[in-house]
């Protein structure tokens, strides 16, 4: 995150739009897959209390500066041969050949 969250805006393509409040603004700093794994000694407290590794955190789940500072270092030091960015045509084509053999899943509502 580059800033802190602005509650009194919305983002404008949630399909729920009430369900995640607010905006914030974020740098990518790195792009690269790292296996869950990597992450399995990083323990946080859930937003119920719960004690898990930050691998079973969900969306909007805050992360300590500390333990977030230690996922930014691993994967930082994570040799990887490739990242998502390398797969984009595979997922497009996935994605246009679903809508097609799902044509009423994205069918727009009539006014």
């Amino acid at each position: 995150m580059n800033g802190t969250v602005q509650g009194d805006k919305m983002f404008p393509f949630w399909t729920q739009d009430s369900k995640w409040p607010g905006i914030f603004e974020i740098e990518w700093v790195f792009i690269k897959d790292v296996p869950l794994r990597e992450f399995k000694n990083i323990i946080i407290t859930m937003k119920d209390g719960e004690v898990k590794c930050v691998t079973n955190s969900r969306d909007c789940q805050e992360i300590p500066f500390k333990d977030g500072s230690n996922m930014a270092e691993i994967t930082e030091k994570y040799f990887n041969s490739n990242t998502i960015l390398e797969h984009f045509e595979y997922y497009d084509l996935r994605q246009e050949n679903y809508e097609k053999s799902n044509p009423i899943a994205y069918e727009t509502p009539s006014n």
